[in-house]
């Protein structure tokens, strides 16, 4: 099955499957970001945009949200949630990762950028992190969370879910781009349905 299919149906039953998993990762995740208001943050991948109401809280209805993703089927989702909750500062973008730009975001700034379990799922993950990280303003921050199992004990269940549902590669040594960029990294590991979680973060340096 194609990645992108692939998403397009899990997207169906992605909220029940990993809502109440990673509702707390996620909100301790937007609280590594720092956020303010009227700032503008990068979701990508978004996914279902789960994300959104916790990145809402922090840059309010004068910030600006931009969720990527390639997934036709999480961005319907995500833009139902969007409409649903009346969000027009929040922008929606069909796109590969790997081709990102400021053009494309349509936005002169971004202040932040979010990843979440997109590093071990994602094409060349390290151009994403390039370019991500090069749209960051200086001063801006980066997090990631993502899967490390990588001489991790996990439930059969979790490497079969992990490893064929969803395709991912949690071998990926995904913080270290993230770690040689900034002066400030710190990382935080928890167990999770029979696996690890990885939520890494840092400031990129204002020259």
């Amino acid at each position: 099955m194609r990645r992108i299919q692939r998403y397009d149906l899990l997207s169906l039953g992605y909220d029940v499957v990993t809502g109440p998993v990673h509702r707390q990762h996620r909100i301790d995740a937007v609280e590594l970001l720092q956020l303010r208001a009227g700032q503008t943050v990068l979701d990508v991948p978004c996914g279902t945009g789960t994300n959104f109401q916790f990145l809402n809280l922090g840059v309010g209805r004068t910030g600006q949200i931009v969720g990527c993703d390639y997934s036709p089927g999480m961005l319907a989702r995500a833009c139902a949630k969007v409409e649903k909750a009346g969000w027009d500062h929040v922008k929606l973008i069909e796109t590969d990762a790997r081709l990102i730009t400021r053009d494309l975001l349509g936005t002169t700034k971004i202040d932040a950028v979010i990843c979440m379990l997109g590093m071990s799922v994602m094409p060349d993950w390290e151009l994403v992190f390039e370019r991500t990280y090069d749209l960051l303003e200086p001063g801006g921050r980066y997090v990631m969370l993502d899967l490390f199992l990588d001489g991790k004990r996990t439930t059969r269940f979790a490497d079969a879910y992990y490893r064929v549902v969803v395709n991912a590669d949690s071998t990926r040594r995904f913080w270290e781009p993230l770690e040689a960029c900034v002066p400030d990294f710190e990382a935080h590991e928890e167990p999770c349905v029979g696996g690890v979680v990885l939520t890494v973060a840092g400031t990129k340096p204002i020259d």
